[in-house]
């Protein structure tokens, strides 16, 4: 059986030591007195025994030379031997004592320095030592700033105050700045409702009503974080390094009387704009000036930007300016850079292909100096080739410039812009000069399907494919992994090489957005019930998710995982090219005419009567579409809804279930598996006999510019036969029937019938 000890038994019982008698033990009959400091010495009965640091030391060192000893030591007679000079121990004040003899080192006192000590008892030494330091209570920070400040409004300056407690200056100031923070916050930091991170946040301005404002205005506890609170009262605030601020110049906004102010508690020095709307103005007054200059050029309009990104630029034409001759000055220089360009050629071609023993008179600084030199060369004239070409009127008549700032605060001017409702007189212009027309300005053939269209039949595809999907799982986890190894397992980024969208976003919204019938169409039906379904079954807990998962077998796992996969998929599109997702539709053997038909509602009413009659001319007969011809659009589509159901008839681009192709630039070889001597190629195109016979001659490798393959039908991943390895022999990853190589995969690659023989990742 245990039992409390006496200590534990008073530990939390304040009343057992009410009637103990307290003689003031210490203090009796003790008086302070003057020791000199090479006197003392440390004491054994000290309670802090762990050495003091230097910096602690230093800093009490300088301030009791600043402002003298504030405080007596305490002190008790020591042991010594006879004849020898009385010596006290100090139980109370080490650091102190420490700091005089500091003190003394730097020639500020000596060591007959006479020290005010209260002598005490050996018995009493521990006592007096434990008491000073446990019942020792620092000060609040608040209450450590208001003393700079106090110390600050009496005129001390922060280099004073520094030297005085051995700070920087740095250190001073932010104290300062703290303490000059709202005093409705202030009082609430000392009474530790303000945290010491959110009162730097509030530091960084002095304006009194935007701290209480960020303070009291949150909505939210966390919008009171630090760095939410920063992000507030920064709002209207601009970094030097800001493109704005280095083109207008910080020495030209104070001299407008702008103010900077920095906020001292960032990791890194940062000084901010506080006054937005007069940088602004002085960004106007200064950018007028050089739009000024380029208008005088002739242009039909120009503009100024702080900023113009490539995606403000995809809404201009751009129109090159015609090339210029160079004149007989700059013809004379280039001919000269060539020439000298070729003669460096010459002598460094002539320098590498020499023996290594033979000499060729250049020296390892002359060849460095000639290639710099021809770098140099080479530059100057690619300067020249890319010379800029001069606008004409014509030109200059129907297109504009905008000046804007670069990274660096420099100006940045783009010529030759056309605006969108400038383009059809554009190409009028520069058509009748003979001019070059840009692609983007070319009038596009109208295609027969609108993208309000487009959207609702890439929507319909998409819920066809996910709802073929969900019955697949071995589809499905191919075009899973198929999407993790394009983007892990190889070196080049491939953009849209999957459907598969590993994003936490609702495709499905996007989908019905694109065609909201599709929620309520019931060939649709089985997929909403499957999610219902699944859904049902997982726990309500997210957190229990992951041991339910564990709990289930790999066919209820495999099934999840098709359901998912599904669910991940975006076919949905604004344009008839190529799409990943028609390789998941050919792997699962799909036939979209049983999702989709073309109706009045789906198609025909959303299309042109020639359009109409096109396709019926094609699909039933010439006559029928004739016939049609005559008709009304409405008519036309209603006879036509009837003239193709069960035709199974999809528009162009459905039918053709085209994936767009990605060029790979990857040799399929690791680049440290590539042979390290000219010898190993002594044996290429030769494979090794594993069973020890004589070496077979490896096929030459196929063309990689192999025309494009059919996709894998849902049949061609059906085992016909199960093979049993036996022992030693390595398990076949795929024993299914194997297809045409193709440019891209997720799909069987020829003799694959191992892993390794798969095209490696790069």
């Amino acid at each position: 059986m245990q039992t409390a000890s006496t200590i534990d038994t008073h530990k939390d019982n304040p009343s057992a030591t009410e009637n103990v008698a307290l003689p003031n033990a210490i203090s009796e009959g003790t008086a302070i007195q003057m020791i000199p400091l090479k006197r003392l010495v440390a004491s054994p009965y000290n309670q802090r025994q762990k050495p003091r640091l230097e910096a602690t030391v230093e800093a009490f060192a300088v301030n009791i030379a600043a402002v003298g000893l504030m405080q007596n030591l305490v002190v008790h007679p020591m042991k010594v031997g006879a004849k020898k000079a009385q010596t006290y121990g100090v139980t109370a004040g080490e650091t102190r004592r420490l700091a005089l003899l500091r003190n003394v080192e730097k020639g500020i006192i000596d060591a007959d320095f006479e020290v005010p000590c209260c002598i005490v008892t050996e018995g009493d030494a521990i006592l007096a030592s434990a008491s000073e330091n446990d019942l020792r209570v620092p000060p609040h920070p608040a209450d450590q700033f208001a003393a700079y400040k106090a110390l600050a409004d009496q005129g001390r300056s922060p280099e004073f105050i520094g030297a005085i407690f051995n700070v920087s200056a740095k250190t001073v100031a932010r104290h300062l700045r703290l303490a000059n923070v709202s005093p409705k916050l202030f009082d609430m930091f000392r009474a530790d409702e303000i945290e010491l991170g959110q009162m730097h946040a509030l530091a960084i301005t002095d304006d009194h009503a935007a701290q209480e404002q960020a303070w009291f205005g949150a909505k939210q506890s966390w919008d009171r974080a630090a760095n939410k609170l920063k992000q507030v009262l920064l709002t209207d605030k601009m970094p030097l390094r800001d493109r704005i601020v280095s083109f207008v110049t910080v020495e030209e906004y104070q001299a407008a009387g702008g103010v900077v102010e920095t906020d001292l508690f960032a990791e890194r020095d940062a000084s901010f704009i506080s006054d937005r709307s007069l940088l602004m103005r002085l960004f106007d007054e200064k950018m007028a000036g050089v739009v000024e200059m380029v208008a005088a050029e002739g242009w039909k309009w120009v503009e100024s930007r702080t900023v113009f990104s490539y995606t403000e630029r995809n809404a201009f034409t751009e129109v090159s300016g015609v090339a210029v001759p160079l004149t007989a000055a700059e013809q004379e220089r280039y001919d000269q850079l060539s020439a000298r360009y070729d003669e460096i050629e010459k002598r460094l071609e002539a320098h590498y292909d020499a023996e290594e023993t033979e000499p060729t008179g250049l020296s390892e600084e002359e060849v460095d100096a000639l290639e710099s030199e021809q770098n140099t060369i080479a530059s100057a004239m690619q300067k020249i080739d890319e010379r800029d070409g001069e606008f004409t009127a014509e030109q200059k008549a129907i297109c504009g410039a905008i000046v804007s700032l670069d990274d660096d605060g420099g100006i940045d001017i783009k010529r030759g812009l056309v605006r969108s409702e400038d383009r059809k007189e554009a190409r009028v212009v520069m058509a009748s000069a003979g001019a070059s027309i840009p692609a983007s300005m070319q009038k596009q053939p109208k295609g027969p399907h609108s993208e309000k269209l487009l959207l609702r039949l890439t929507a319909n595809r998409t819920a066809a494919v996910q709802s073929e999907l969900i019955k697949n799982p071995h589809v499905a986890l191919a075009t899973l992994i198929h999407n993790l190894a394009l983007s892990h397992l190889y070196s080049q980024r491939i953009f849209d090489g999957s459907a598969v969208m590993l994003t936490k976003k609702d495709h499905g919204s996007r989908i019905e957005a694109a065609d909201p019938t599709i929620a309520t169409l019931p060939q649709y039906s089985p997929l909403r019930t499957a999610v219902k379904a699944v859904k049902e079954k997982l726990p309500a807990d997210p957190n229990a998710l992951y041991g339910w998962l564990l709990q289930q077998s790999q066919e209820a796992l495999l099934d999840l995982l098709a359901l998912c996969t599904a669910l991940t998929l975006n076919g949905v599109a604004r344009t008839e090219t190529p799409d990943a997702i028609n390789a998941i539709a050919g792997a699962l053997e799909l036939n979209l005419s049983t999702y989709w038909q073309p109706t009045c509602d789906s198609y025909l009413n959303h299309v042109s009567k020639d359009r109409i009659v096109t396709i019926v001319s094609e699909v039933v007969s010439a006559d029928e579409g004739k016939r049609l011809a005559k008709m009304k659009k409405g008519e036309a589509a209603a006879e036509a809804e009837k003239m193709l159901a069960g035709k199974d008839w999809l528009p162009e681009f459905m039918a053709a279930g085209e994936v767009r192709l990605f060029p790979y630039y990857g040799n399929g070889l690791d680049d440290d598996e590539e042979d390290e001597s000219e010898d190993a190629s002594t044996n290429a195109g030769v494979e090794p006999d594993l069973d020890g016979g004589e070496p077979n001659v490896a096929q030459e490798n196929a063309s990689t510019d192999a025309a494009p393959w059919p996709f894998p039908k849902a049949a061609d991943f059906q085992t016909t036969e199960t093979v049993e390895p036996t022992m030693g022999e390595q398990a076949p990853i795929d024993t299914r029937v194997q297809l045409q190589p193709a440019a891209a995969w997720p799909f069987p690659m020829p003799k694959g019938d191992t892993l390794t023989s798969r095209p490696r990742a790069r």
